[in-house]
């Protein structure tokens, strides 16, 4: 394709009929081609036992109402995005932060939540969470759905106990407590204080883990547990940063379409492709070239 062409298409592309998009509809401009996005990572695969929702942060800088500012990012003005990953960092669904809801029940975290989970609950599951979304009344709504919920905690939540919340600790201790449903709030002290719910493990799960220097510590197995779900996050994050191809853009639905289909769109493909290739996996840089060089093909048959 020539370049002249291809920077034509990419000026004029468009996503949705704007006289029939509703007009208080903040996605109207991308909102038809994510959700069939959504769609097929849905019907291409079931999560397994463990999911694992986080946000990841779209870089923009330009004029947007619901542009976000988070200075603990890497790029800390942009778009933000909530994700629901399974292991090995497939994205299963996400939705994009258009602002806050009319929604006065429940917080804007514990909506989130549900909306995303949506469709993977009532089958026992494990649910990872940060402190931004972990709290008592999402933990309780969960075990309704029979779904479990381990997440780090923020101390000034609502409906802690103030033994664990006060509790003043050496490193190496913890002080927990458990209600009769089974919540565990906890308080860990190791280089520095870290709190955390569950749902899944008991108050006194303890862990004997050896460090690089060969000394053996105890901690508690909620944390070793959480360490282990989050990852999928992460993992997600990087593979997608591998050759990324957000670059300077006018439009923030173009970015936002870009980002969908480069990036979390091959990283499904790629994930599916290991799992169920009979060949030798592939690198995600590789998996990248070779989906090139078929589309370049299909051009030229064009």
């Amino acid at each position: 394709m020539p370049r002249n062409r291809f920077e034509l298409i990419l000026k004029f592309i468009h996503f949705s009929d704007n006289q029939l998009a509703p007009p208080d509809d903040r996605l109207l401009k991308i909102r038809n081609v994510m959700n069939k996005f959504i769609h097929n990572y849905k019907i291409a695969y079931t999560p397994g036992q463990r999911v694992c929702i986080d946000e990841s942060l779209i870089p923009w800088r330009g004029r947007l109402m619901f542009r976000q500012y988070i200075p603990n990012k890497r790029h800390r003005y942009g778009i933000k995005v909530f994700k629901l990953c399974s292991d090995r960092g497939y994205t299963w669904n996400l939705m994009v932060y258009c602002g806050k809801t009319t929604d006065r029940e429940n917080s804007v975290a514990e909506s989130v939540v549900m909306e995303l989970v949506d469709g993977l609950l009532d089958q026992g599951r494990v649910l990872y969470t940060d402190n931004w979304y972990t709290s008592v009344p999402l933990a309780y709504r969960l075990l309704d759905r029979k779904t479990h919920l381990v997440g780090t905690l923020r101390l000034n939540r609502k409906h802690l106990p103030k033994e664990v919340v006060g509790a003043k600790l050496q490193k190496g201790e913890f002080a927990a407590q458990e209600t009769s449903d089974g919540v565990v709030v906890l308080k860990w002290r190791d280089k520095r204080v870290v709190s955390a719910l569950t749902t899944k493990h008991s108050d006194l799960d303890t862990v004997t883990t050896t460090t690089r220097r060969g000394q053996q510590t105890t901690k508690p197995a909620c944390i070793i547990d959480y360490n282990t779900g989050k990852s999928s996050i992460d993992l997600s994050d990087q593979m997608a940063s591998y050759g990324t191809a957000l670059r300077r853009c006018t439009k923030w639905y173009r970015k936002l379409f870009i980002e969908i289909l480069w990036e979390t769109s091959v990283v499904n493909a790629h994930f599916l492709y290991n799992k169920y290739t009979l060949k030798r996996e592939m690198k995600i840089t590789d998996f990248r070239e070779h989906i090139s060089k078929l589309f370049d093909q299909s051009l030229r048959l064009l």
